[in-house]
C-alpha cells in the first residue's frame, strides 16, 4: 500500500510530514526507531528542497512524499519541482580532514546514503525524482 502526502515549500512542510509519517508508522507497527530514520530522512530531504530548490522563484514549490511498505523493504520517494540536483552525484565528504577545515554542507547527503539499503534519481517532467529502499523493523500486533 502506497500513501502520499503533497507539500508546499513552506514553514508547514515539516510538521506536515511529521504527522504524516506518524500515521504511517502506526497504521503499519514501524519499529520506533525506523520511524525516527524515516523522518530524518525526509528532514534531510525537505531542508535541502527549501534551501536550494528554488533560487530564481519567488512563488513556494510543490513536493510530494509516498511511502510503501512491502513486507520489511520501506520504500521512500520524494518527488519536487525545485531546481534539478542529483543528490548522487556529489562527492562524498572527505571525513579524514580536520572539521575545521572541512568546506560546509554535504554531511547530510552522506547520511542519507548510508542509511538507505538503496537510493535512485531521476529527472522526469521538470521533477527532482528521489526514491530510497531500507529494510525496517516492524512491531507485533498486540
Amino acid at each position: 500500500m502506497r500513501v502520499r502526502l503533497t507539500l508546499r515549500a513552506d514553514a508547514t512542510a515539516m510538521p506536515s510530514v511529521e504527522r504524516f509519517v506518524a500515521a504511517f508508522a502506526a497504521e503499519h507497527l514501524l519499529d520506533r526507531d525506523d520511524q525516527a530514520r524515516t523522518l530524518f530522512l525526509l528532514e534531510e530531504l525537505i531542508t535541502n528542497w527549501l534551501k536550494y530548490g528554488y533560487p530564481e522563484r519567488s512563488e513556494p514549490g510543490l513536493a510530494e512524499v509516498a511511502l510503501a511498505l512491502e513486507g520489511s523493504r520501506l520504500t521512500i520517494k520524494f518527488e519536487d519541482d525545485g531546481a534539478a540536483f542529483d543528490p548522487l552525484a556529489e562527492p562524498p565528504p572527505d571525513l579524514s580532514q580536520p572539521l575545521e577545515t572541512r568546506p560546509i554542507g554535504g554531511l547530510g547527503l552522506y547520511l542519507l546514503r548510508g542509511l538507505a539499503d538503496e537510493m535512485s534519481y531521476k529527472r522526469s517532467n521538470d521533477r527532482n525524482v528521489i526514491q530510497l529502499v531500507r529494510r525496517v523493523s516492524l512491531r507485533e500486533r498486540q
